[in-house]
């Protein structure tokens, strides 16, 4: 594991020990970097998945038979 020397927001940092309730600041954090990481990728699974569903819809169309109709 990588060390680094940071600021952290000390507000945020106790936020954080206080909802995964711990006294350890390293445990805090890396909780919370591993929490966000999981979100990020979940969010740009469903945003492919997203993607995909827009692809087949738009390969069904047929845009002669569905153009500006009135």
């Amino acid at each position: 594991m990588a060390k680094t020397v940071i600021d952290l927001d000390e507000e945020a940092l106790r936020l954080a020990m206080a909802r995964y309730g711990t006294r350890v600041k390293k445990e805090a954090v890396n909780r919370a970097l591993r929490e966000a990481a999981g979100r990020q990728q979940e969010e740009t699974d469903d945003l492919a998945d997203w993607f995909q569903e827009v692809g087949k819809r738009l390969a069904e169309v047929d845009p002669r038979t569905t153009a500006w109709r009135r």
